[in-house]
């Protein structure tokens, strides 16, 4: 059940570096913009593995879910990261704060 979100979120965090290599190399604010949505994708999954952990039903233990929870979270904030840099490639390229 988890396996499949697990997954997303890989397959979700090597979009995100390909697209901040591609950002970083080309400096266009467009591209810099639109990475914002698969940051939203990469909470979505990150809250669904949170509330699975954090259930009354987890049946894997204590230890399974701290591991899974801190795999979760470092992924979370791969994308969260990755979006700062975009935002900072926004600015020098147009001198507009992209965050608001």
């Amino acid at each position: 059940m988890l396996r499949p979100a697990i997954e997303e979120m890989g397959r979700v965090a090597l979009r995100i570096a390909a697209k901040m290599r591609q950002i970083l190399e080309t400096k266009d604010p467009k591209a810099a913009a639109e990475l914002r949505f698969d940051d939203d994708v990469m909470d979505d999954v990150h809250r669904s593995i949170f509330q699975h952990t954090t259930d009354g039903a987890w049946p894997h233990g204590m230890e399974a879910a701290v591991d899974l929870t801190l795999l979760n979270r470092y992924y979370e904030r791969f994308a969260d990261h990755a979006v700062n840099v975009a935002n900072r490639v926004i600015l020098l390229a147009t001198g507009a704060n992209a965050r608001k």
